[in-house]
């Protein structure tokens, strides 16, 4: 009976070896145009000939772009996979094979795939409530003939990039009611990004799709970059912590989104953290899905929000005391002089303090507006 539980669940580590990895990275201070990076283990490379992508947002094929090619090295893979690793490439395979090194010994042997442009496929979804998704389809290439037999490898890797992401599909601002009238104001949101959730799913993407199949996955990976200002408090069962990018030199090049412009100091991955959530096959179960829910805050202030707040203080302060000279002026004394004028200078001190007050609004309007249409010539 051990045995038979010992053979059972060796098959079970065998089936359960396909894994996904998603990067969501909001780089540049106002993180104008988030990118995402995904990242497939295919355990059985043989069995399947694609894989699909479902996202809840319009894309355009110029917009996705392979990364096989940008790990082409040690270093770069194992930054990407935290494991020390043994890589040997081939380039007229256009393919690597890759081990993790532990205890001196090669463990879990697979082929990262170097991806050409005609295989990825985009076909936009209209759905009955008038919203959009797209459909990405990437074709698993064959393998290569001139390859001899020890080099062939089971599993498969690729990893893609999705650029232009709408802040809006996971992202949730909320704005602290009295910001326009302190010196510094605490800015919250709440990240919920769903990684193969079935609930919800519009049923025109899951009919009529016989030949699609769920992977058993071992694990789910998802980190989001974001900067070192925020900090994040999450009660999930999946969250894991946050740790910063090492190997600086590596990381840089990677995010690049071109590479004929150097990386600037504000996108340098030193101002940012990586925050992680994972969830993990047990008890002979496989993970279908994983919830990416946090709660980021970060501390905003600069020198105009001080000295408007000074002038808020010296402003309101000056027409407080006015009030009280104006009112026992004019009221309890028999012939008052000089009311008039002096109603009227605080009547200009409460105006110029009321157009303090929404002048911050204004401005942060104009600021989303700005915003919105650098997102859109981008």
């Amino acid at each position: 009976m051990a045995e038979e539980r010992k053979r059972s669940g060796d098959l079970w580590e065998r089936e359960l070896q396909d894994e996904l990895h998603v990067n969501l990275w909001e780089t540049g201070r106002d993180r104008i145009s988030p990118f995402m990076d995904v990242g497939v283990m295919i355990g059985q490379r043989d069995k399947y000939c694609a894989v699909v992508v479902d996202v809840p947002w319009r894309v355009e094929l110029k917009d996705v772009s392979d990364l096989g090619a940008r790990l082409n090295g040690e270093k770069s893979v194992a930054a990407i996979f935290n494991e020390v690793v043994h890589y040997d490439g081939f380039a007229e395979g256009n393919f690597a094979n890759i081990s993790f090194r532990k205890d001196g010994a090669d463990d879990k042997p697979f082929s990262l795939l170097r991806l050409n442009t005609q295989l990825f496929k985009v076909e936009p979804i209209f759905l009955s409530d008038d919203n959009i998704c797209t459909r990405l389809t990437i074709t698993l290439p064959s393998r290569p003939k001139l390859v001899e037999k020890e080099h062939k490898r089971e599993s498969a890797y690729i990893r893609f990039r999705i650029r232009r992401i709408p802040l809006s599909v996971y992202s949730m601002k909320l704005e602290q009611k009295d910001r326009a009238l302190i010196s510094s104001n605490i800015e919250s949101r709440i990240i919920d990004f769903r990684i193969n959730v079935l609930r919800g799913v519009p049923e025109e993407l899951l009919s009529g799709n016989e030949k699609l199949s769920f992977p058993k996955f071992k694990r789910i990976h998802c980190f989001l970059t974001t900067i070192r200002d925020e900090t994040c408090v999450s009660d999930t069962n999946d969250y894991k912590g946050y740790r910063s990018l090492m190997d600086e030199e590596v990381w840089n090049d990677y995010i690049r989104l071109d590479n004929s412009i150097g990386v600037s100091e504000e996108n340098s991955v030193r101002n940012y953290l990586g925050y992680q959530w994972t969830a993990s096959a047990k008890d002979n179960q496989s993970v279908k899905d994983l919830i990416v829910l946090g709660r980021f805050s970060m501390i905003r202030s600069d020198y105009w929000s001080i000295a408007r707040f000074i002038l808020f203080v010296l402003i309101f302060g000056v027409s407080g005391s006015a009030i009280w000279d104006i009112s026992s002026q004019c009221f309890f004394v028999e012939n008052p002089v000089g009311c008039g004028s002096k109603a009227k200078w605080l009547l200009s001190y409460l105006a110029f303090g009321f157009l303090l007050i929404g002048a911050k609004p204004l401005f942060e309007a104009g600021r989303k507006k700005m915003l919105r249409s650098l997102r859109a010539k981008n």
